[in-house]
């Protein structure tokens, strides 16, 4: 059983961006990284060119981390599970993309539960989960990161 966190609208909150998986609240974390995009450059050098010609290239787009999270409805295994559901070592076999990739939104809000700004992470699936080490006598079981592989962001 992990921690009932308040949201939105507590003014201590520190939990300030919203994980909606399938548009249900899935989780809040403290910290966000919203994947990197990038452009590599394509050159073409012309027949008598002393310059190269660049162009756009391929899109890049880097994952997202997430740091200091609580699961909703203390699902605490729910990250572990989405993790198992892409590559289940146990059982020594590789998940069905069609099943572990999904398109959640990350949604910033402020310390009253405002949403600020949404990004739309498309094809995204769980590759790194970090969950904190607990003290005895605690029942706060926390992720403390969770990396997420990302085939496309969208800003909103």
């Amino acid at each position: 059983m992990g921690v009932t966190p308040v949201f939105p609208g507590n003014p201590r909150q520190k939990h300030q961006f919203i994980v909606r998986v399938d548009g249900i609240e899935s989780a809040w974390f403290e910290k966000a990284q919203i994947p990197e995009v990038e452009t590599e450059i394509d050159e073409f050098n012309s027949a008598g060119s002393v310059r190269a010609t660049k162009f756009a290239g391929r899109a890049k787009i880097g994952d997202a981390t997430l740091e200091k999270g609580v699961m909703a409805d203390s699902a605490d295994l729910a990250a572990w599970n989405w993790l198992v559901s892409a590559v289940n070592t146990e059982a020594g076999e590789l998940g069905d993309p069609g099943t572990y990739k999904k398109d959640i939104e990350i949604v910033h809000v402020d310390r009253v539960g405002s949403p600020l700004q949404t990004w739309t992470l498309k094809g995204a699936f769980c590759k790194k989960v970090a969950i904190s080490g607990n003290e005895g006598g605690s029942s706060e079981h926390i992720v403390e990161t969770l990396t997420l592989s990302v085939d496309d962001v969208k800003v909103a």
